[in-house]
């Protein structure tokens, strides 16, 4: 096989993992988690705060339960726009309500859908006798 199928099917079975993770965890805390509006109140970026290719901002959140406020014990990823005070929507254990979840419905199809297009493109350059040996002529 060569070296760019492979890559295509490695991509394709990570997608569909994160998906099908994705999925799993959304049925099984759907009854137990509730949503709410939060503000975010802290941000850390996992590379320099100048770097917007490969880089994620990971947020605490401040958001109110029961006429409570709660600080999140956790982090989220948030946008990289996103800056301290800017509103977010927040899922977050009942029972716990200091633990906030970010699976959504939104990283399922986006899991599925990647998978698929790797898996689209791989057969469509297969199917058409793409070669790479046709482009270094």
């Amino acid at each position: 096989m060569e070296r760019d199928v492979i890559v295509l099917y490695m991509v394709a079975g990570v997608s569909f993992s994160f998906a099908f993770f994705n999925c799993v965890l959304f049925a099984v805390k759907r009854g137990k988690t509730m949503k709410t509006n939060g503000t975010i109140v802290s941000i850390k970026s996992t590379n320099p705060t100048n770097e917007k290719w490969r880089n994620a901002k990971l947020a605490k959140v401040s958001y109110r339960v029961n006429g409570r406020n709660i600080v999140s014990g956790n982090r989220i990823q948030v946008p990289l726009a996103s800056g301290i005070g800017t509103p977010v929507t927040v899922r977050y254990d009942r029972n716990r309500p200091e633990r906030i979840y970010s699976y959504s419905v939104k990283r399922v199809v986006m899991g599925f859908l990647i998978g698929m297009g790797s898996v689209v493109v791989r057969r469509a350059s297969g199917a058409c006798g793409f070669r790479k040996e046709f482009l270094l002529e």
